[in-house]
């Protein structure tokens, strides 16, 4: 099944207070798919902090951009694409990732390394072109032939663990956080990897930004599996 900017719409619907205000739900996060596993985690030590609860909109980073610049109301965008930042925000790293082979639990398909992307009878899922994970994936050189290219990563992980591919191409957190798909031994492909930038929107999404570089964010982060 596929995720799309359907999904994010009804997300985005429950999220129509942030932006602006000093209510319980005074921030908006906008952010990317594979943050999915450890941004809940960062939100609640956030809350524990301040007091308010950040209502969280997941997506491809494209498609919340697209978003971003149709005026929905966000305080902070958090993306491992930094040509999609509005212009004129100055935004700051705060984290890394790299990309692995993954297979659905058990590795049915017997796949052993990269170079088993070229056979015919796998079926292979990636990250479409246009989003970061598909950019790094498709910079590596390996002999692709995919069956299907997908909006996020978190779209490539459902595949595996529907069992709708044979091998995919994820985040190495994405293999930690979530139960039904396997790394393939010994294929991290470093250095192939994406660099995370958080972007303050609004003075909100600024306090936020700058929590994210605390000892606490970075060990939340750490624990996940992302560098820095």
């Amino acid at each position: 099944m596929r995720t799309g900017p359907l999904l994010l719409a009804g997300l985005l619907l429950a999220g129509c207070g942030g932006g602006s205000g000093d209510d319980v739900h005074d921030l908006t996060v906008f952010a990317a798919s594979s943050l999915t596993a450890v941004l809940p985690e960062l939100a609640e030590a956030w809350s524990e902090q301040t007091g308010t609860q950040p209502i969280l909109v997941f997506g491809g980073s494209n498609h919340l951009a697209a978003q971003l610049h149709d005026g929905a109301p966000a305080d902070a965008f958090l993306t491992a694409d930094p040509g999609l930042i509005p212009v004129g925000v100055v935004d700051v790293h705060f984290a890394s990732n790299h990309l692995v082979l993954a297979v659905p639990a058990g590795n049915p398909a017997q796949v052993t390394g990269p170079d088993d992307l070229g056979r015919d009878d796998l079926r292979v899922a990636v990250c479409a072109a246009e989003v970061p994970c598909g950019r790094a994936t498709h910079a590596l050189g390996l002999p692709l032939s995919p069956d299907t290219e997908e909006i996020s990563v978190r779209a490539v992980v459902t595949r595996l663990v529907l069992d709708e591919a044979d091998v995919g191409i994820v985040y190495a957190t994405d293999v930690l956080a979530v139960e039904g798909i396997d790394g393939v031994h010994g294929t991290d492909l470093t250095p192939a990897g994406v660099e995370y930038r958080a972007a303050p929107l609004t003075a909100a999404g600024n306090r936020f930004v700058d929590f994210l570089a605390s000892d606490t964010a970075l060990g939340i982060l750490r624990n996940h599996g992302f560098s820095e």
